[in-house]
């Protein structure tokens, strides 16, 4: 027997996890829920990949348990589809016909997809999230990759952001990537809702989006108040395609950029909201600075909304900030992730007050600060 008071079994659960994050990895790679998207067989998706039908109606059933595909009999979905009719009720030829068990499963099971690979695994939905994924699917290093990032010497005098580093290589698919994380979380309709329970929302003429990238943060508000303005704030290599995101939205009049990098440049002034979404993730010496010139930028009144990961202040919780902050400080110099207590005394010294702070579903809080409305 173990010991009593712990099991293996939360070992096993992450290994668990990581075999279902393989699965997912090799159903994208090989475009399985764009082949299910309208109905499909196990025998027919054999057919059409060249594989083995038992393995097959397997791999299909696992991606069933895992949420992703949905598993019924054809009767009356595969009726308008003379194909899928047809594998559905076992007339494909096969070489397995003295098998009479799989047989008869080819003749009844038809695979769907689930609202979730409907929305974010399916190429011609508005919501495919392939780069977002292929992205955290590249954090799965082997151990002497990982062991070579560990090794290697960090430069932490770099005045370099984050998002920086990373725009500059391809700016496009940072920002597509930074689009789908915002849209498939309910992060943009959450903040803006939060954003516009606010009493002085209404009244605002003029808002900031600090390293807003897609910008459609900004265009969320701007729709839910239709006499204000907004300005994105983020580094020259995202601007020009953070216009592009905004003229597909219609707000090209209302919206307009500003290039910078705001850890050194102005922000402007006459803001009555400012917002930074995952944009601040430095040290509280530097984090103090920025807070002062965005302080300066706003009008008396005006209301800051600062929605990053948060650490503790052991930095050892919640569970997903460590995480995310591991994996960036792996790929970013000087990348440091502030513990909730420091972000607010910055906020505080800076001369702003807090007037709430708002825990979100996914590991996001949202810390609001306000400037007096007394000069």
């Amino acid at each position: 027997m173990g010991p009593a008071e712990v099991t293996i079994e939360p070992l096993l659960s992450m290994l668990r996890a990581a075999e279902e994050a393989h699965l997912l990895k090799f159903a994208l790679d090989k475009n399985i829920f764009d082949l299910v998207d309208r109905g499909q067989t196990a025998a027919g998706l054999a057919e059409t990949l060249g594989y083995d039908y038992r393995r097959t109606v397997a791999l299909l059933d696992a991606l069933t348990a895992m949420g992703f595909l949905l598993k019924d009999q054809p009767g009356k979905d595969a009726g308008n589809n003379p194909e899928l009719r047809r594998q559905a009720t076992g007339e494909v030829k096969r070489e397995d016909e003295g098998c009479s068990v799989w047989q008869q499963a080819k003749s009844e099971d038809v695979y769907y997809l689930s609202m979730l690979s409907f929305h974010y695994l399916r190429e011609s939905s508005p919501y495919f999230s392939r780069d977002l994924l292929m992205r955290r699917f590249s954090r799965l290093m082997s151990t002497e990759e990982l062991e070579e990032k560990l090794s290697r010497v960090s430069e932490e005098r770099s005045t370099e952001s984050a998002a920086a580093q990373q725009a500059k290589k391809n700016p496009g698919e940072f920002t597509r990537v930074m689009v789908q994380n915002a849209l498939g979380s309910g992060s943009i309709r959450r903040l803006a809702k939060l954003v516009a329970s606010h009493p002085s929302f209404f009244g605002a003429r003029r808002v900031l989006d600090l390293g807003g990238g897609h910008g459609l943060y900004t265009a969320a508000l701007c729709r839910l108040n239709r006499r204000l303005e907004g300005v994105v704030f983020d580094l020259p290599e995202i601007t020009g395609v953070t216009s592009e995101y905004i003229k597909e939205q219609g707000l090209q009049d209302r919206i307009t950029t500003r290039e910078g990098n705001f850890y050194h440049d102005s922000l402007g002034e006459g803001y009555q909201v400012v917002m930074a979404v995952n944009a601040l993730h430095r040290p509280p010496e530097i984090l103090r600075r920025v807070l002062d010139k965005i302080y300066a930028s706003m009008d008396p009144g005006g209301v800051l909304y600062l929605q990053h990961r948060y650490l503790n202040v052991k930095r050892t919780a919640p569970r997903e900030s460590v995480m995310f902050y591991f994996n960036r400080a792996l790929e970013v110099d000087a990348f440091y992730l502030p513990s909730l207590k420091e972000a607010v005394n910055c906020g505080i010294e800076a001369g702003f007050s807090l007037s709430g702070i708002f825990r979100f579903r996914g590991g996001d809080t949202c810390i609001r600060l306000e400037k007096s409305s007394i000069n």
